[in-house]
């Protein structure tokens, strides 16, 4: 049997870590997201083709709290990146290619305490996003045009 894994809903959603910030964009809708500390670790390894056993292993390893209250919280903040359609669920199969060192990593030394993620949602700028010209591409999304008429 085959493991759920999640991966970007691309190529509608895109995201990046800067500084410890996961920033993530919905092209679709111009609602854009953010997320620090436990929440970035998180994205990234649940991006990139991650189980969901495999992102609550990188948290317990990276962050010192009660393991229980780890997965359990990243559970949470997994299926709302769900519910928001910035990850799609599949199985080994239909989902690209995993970075693995996306999702091992070497716990710290000096483990930070886990906090508890949360995604922030702004839609503020929503309008502005849709009527950029990033929309107007091809089916392999941005930055491939879509050809002129």
């Amino acid at each position: 049997m085959t493991e759920t894994t999640f991966y970007a809903n691309g190529p509608s959603v895109i995201g990046e870590v800067l500084g410890g910030e996961a920033i993530i964009v919905n092209l679709e809708s111009g609602a854009y997201y953010s997320l620090d500390g436990a929440g970035a670790e998180v994205w990234t390894a649940a991006q990139s083709g991650a189980t969901l056993a495999q992102v609550i292993d990188l948290a317990v390893a990276r962050f010192s709290g009660v393991p229980a209250t780890i997965a359990a919280d990243v559970t949470a903040l997994v299926e709302e990146l769900v519910a928001e359609g910035l990850l799609v669920a599949g199985s080994a199969s239909t989902a690209p290619a995993a970075d693995p060192s996306a999702v091992v990593a070497a716990p710290l030394p000096d483990r930070p305490p886990f906090v508890k993620p949360i995604l922030e949602k702004y839609t503020d700028m929503a309008d502005l996003l849709l009527l950029d010209p990033i929309h107007e591409v091809d089916e392999q999304g941005w930055p491939h045009p879509a050809p002129r008429a």
